[in-house]
């Protein structure tokens, strides 16, 4: 029994409005292919064209009627009327006067021969909604670098999608007085052997319904194909609606956010918006949950001020905090005001009453106006691996690490913070053992070490094999215990369940009893600056002479 493709594909009626997508195409023109499921059917392919216009509220009577006629996939390009210069973006009402009655948020710029259109997404959008573009996507900075607007190509580098987020979309509408006209052609189509049964296949088949206008048919094709396919089925669907924004422009018009977001204000669960934390001389506190959160944007970043103080941002703002005693992230009720709402957003899921008090560095820097002496292992460790390298080099005349396009990334990972995560201190000690032990060069630290070809020591031991020259075996084994510890835990990390973890801890000074996650994360970020300090002192060409 010969099987063919559902009359439902052909009648489109799965073709979804624009309104109610969270990404509105503002151009398509392009075709798909799709495998035949079924013997003696082919060349199965779905069009799909949209044109839009962004239309003054006062001009949408006069665009209301128009149709693929008027607004299609045609390219742009500038006309002269009556000598009046007509922009490209410029669609004209050629009934009334030739009067502009809406904007081409995409540009497309014909070229020569068969070479393909260039889209542009238009400069004014663009701007007002603080955009850069970067390859095919457009990128909002100020809110994480989040995806605006992307374009789409074929697999012959041809656009054939450019659509944006129905947010900013009608961010940028509301703030002109615009609504987004959309004129949309639709069309499927499939060869056959032989003639599907389809209580339309006599027929050629046009109906009307609201803003939508079908076709289908069945016809003899014009010319017969090697495979022998006789007959060609056509869907075709005629489309125009209208985008409605809504109330607000946020971004572009500076209009208030409706729904303000809270934050807990006092133990007993109160909680208050960041305007009423405006004046507020009081502190929240937010769960330390809130740094990897932050750092996940491309914009975040995470600097340090002293020992338990620095500034956090997940763009551009940043925000002064404090480690309390707990590990929660404490700053000055009013700071939080300083946010765009986006990244309200993104710390209120993070609010926490404040446990554990303000902690000691924040409230003397800022109540006090004395910044505290104490500096976070977290500033030091790039120091501290630099000078190892540089009193290696002066020494013996050779670099010990190996310099890797990783290491900013590294670096950027490697916080206190990566503790409260599970198994966090073992994927922290990981990122410590990338930034040392798989970076030196073991051919530079063999002769320093005494050793030859063809003794076979780890980095750890060859590096303790070194410092035994200048402190003898008992003092440089212990030394180096703590970074012994630290491969422990990246050992265990690799290997779960394993009873490397204890001893870890251990050998790299890390409180296993008392300290929460987050002290626990800088205590093992501070053994091991310290113990590189340690080793830079010890190799240095005024100790070892």
């Amino acid at each position: 029994m010969t099987k063919f493709l559902s009359p439902e594909f052909f009648a489109l009626s799965d073709i979804r409005a624009i309104q109610g997508r969270s990404w509105i195409p503002l151009r398509q023109n392009g075709e798909i292919e799709h495998e035949s499921p079924f013997e003696g059917i082919g060349d199965i392919r779905e069009y799909t064209g949209i044109a839009t216009l962004a239309v003054a509220s006062a001009d949408r009577g006069a665009v209301d009627g128009f149709s693929w006629s008027e607004v299609d996939t045609s390219a742009h390009r500038p006309t002269f009327d009556g000598g009046v210069y007509r922009p490209a973006d410029v669609q004209s009402d050629w009934n009334q006067g030739h009067k502009a009655v809406g904007t081409h948020l995409v540009l497309a710029q014909a070229r020569g021969g068969w070479s393909p259109e260039i889209w542009h997404l238009h400069h004014d959008l663009v701007i007002a909604l603080k955009l850069e573009r970067e390859g095919d996507v457009w990128l909002r900075p100020d809110e994480g670098w989040i995806e605006v607007a992307r374009l789409k190509r074929d697999e012959e580098d041809r656009p054939v999608l450019l659509e944006i987020r129905a947010e900013m979309l009608s961010d940028y509408l509301v703030s002109r007085d615009m609504v987004l006209f959309a004129s949309s052609y639709h069309e499927r189509s499939a060869n056959f052997i032989a003639k599907p049964p389809y209580e339309w296949a006599d027929e050629h088949v046009q109906s009307e319904a609201g803003r939508d206008t079908r076709e289908k048919y069945i016809r003899d094709v014009e010319f017969l194909s090697d495979r022998g396919h006789k007959f060609r089925g056509l869907g075709a669907l005629w489309r125009t609606e209208w985008f409605e924004p809504g109330a607000q422009s946020i971004r572009v018009r500076g209009d208030p956010e409706a729904d303000e977001v809270s934050f807990a204000v006092g133990p007993d669960g109160e909680r208050k918006t960041a305007a009423q934390c405006i004046g507020a001389m009081t502190y929240i506190a937010f769960q330390p949950s809130l740094v990897p959160a932050l750092l996940r944007y491309r914009g975040g970043s995470l600097g340090w001020y002293s020992r338990d103080t620095g500034g956090i941002a997940g763009g551009e703002t940043g925000i002064h905090f404090g480690v309390n005693a707990l590990g929660l992230i404490t700053i000055f009720a009013k700071d939080i005001a300083k946010l765009d709402g986006w990244e309200q957003r993104v710390w209120a899921a993070h609010s926490t009453p404040l446990d554990g008090g303000v902690p000691g560095e924040l409230w003397d820097t800022q109540m006090n106006c004395k910044p505290a002496g104490t500096q976070a292992p977290e500033a030091q460790i790039r120091k501290s691996l630099d000078a190892l390298d540089d009193t290696f080099q002066e020494r013996f005349g050779a670099s010990l690490l190996r310099e890797h396009d990783s290491i900013p990334m590294l670096l950027r990972r490697t916080h206190r913070f990566r503790a409260i995560e599970l198994d966090g201190l073992l994927s922290l000690a990981k990122e410590l053992n990338r930034l040392l032990m798989e970076r030196v060069d073991m051919d530079a630290l063999r002769g320093p070490a005494g050793l030859t070809a063809k003794d076979k020591l780890g980095t750890l031991k060859a590096m303790e094999k070194l410092l035994e020259q200048s402190l003898g075996q008992a003092d440089a084994r212990a030394m180096m215990a703590p970074l012994f510890g630290i491969n422990d835990l990246r050992n265990a990390d690799a290997h779960l369940g394993s009873s490397l973890v204890e001893s870890g801890l251990r050998r790299a000074n890390v409180d296993q009893a008392n300290a929460n996650p987050v002290d626990q994360g800088r205590q093992l970020l501070e053994t091991f600056v310290d113990t590189l300090r340690a080793i830079t002192a010890t190799i240095a060409p005024a100790v070892a002479s």
